[in-house]
């Protein structure tokens, strides 16, 4: 019987803090980026993706006619977690009689601050936080599988020049 152990790399590392040691930027992003990584793949394979909770569309009606989401959680395909902390209104899609409503994870870089790394240098400014937000936007039939990882929360309609949410269409959810 062979007895030698065959491993199996999981392409995950992380820090491994020791007294005195230095820490640098680089090891703090590995760390964030560990764990974050953790974090999808736990989504992912938990989980699935789709709407947790919440997210209902709704169409406003009278003179401020909109489409309204509820607040709620999805999981993007990528494992990312989409959080909508109030209801949002959004305007009605232009130029189609049909169209998805997704949700997507984003982010970007906030907050600059000098980057003073030497008493000569001028004070380059870098970001000093990466905030993380969500987008709501329309794509066509065509489109709404091929474009940036989302969650389709819902496919609305256009009938006799009034919008619908498709009471037909059924979004994908996540295992909760």
């Amino acid at each position: 019987m062979n007895k030698k152990n065959i491993e199996i790399p999981l392409y995950l590392k992380r820090v491994n803090y020791f007294a005195g040691q230095v820490l640098t930027a680089a090891d703090l992003q590995t760390e964030q980026s560990y764990f974050r990584e953790r974090m999808r793949l736990h989504n992912l394979n938990c989980h699935g993706s789709g709407i947790v909770s919440g997210l209902e569309v709704s169409i406003t009606e009278g003179p401020a006619n909109s489409i309204i989401v509820s607040p709620g959680t999805a999981l993007d395909p990528l494992g990312n977690e989409i959080n909508l902390f109030s209801a949002m209104r959004c305007p009605f899609p232009q130029k189609c009689e049909m169209a998805y409503l997704v949700l997507s994870w984003a982010e970007r870089e906030t907050d600059p601050v000098p980057h003073l790394v030497h008493e000569t240098d001028t004070g380059q400014m870098v970001a000093s936080r990466v905030e993380e937000y969500a987008i709501l936007k329309y794509e066509s039939e065509e489109s709404q599988t091929h474009s940036h990882p989302g969650v389709v929360l819902a496919r609305l309609l256009k009938l006799r020049r009034k919008w619908k949410v498709d009471q037909e269409f059924h979004v994908q959810r996540a295992k909760v």
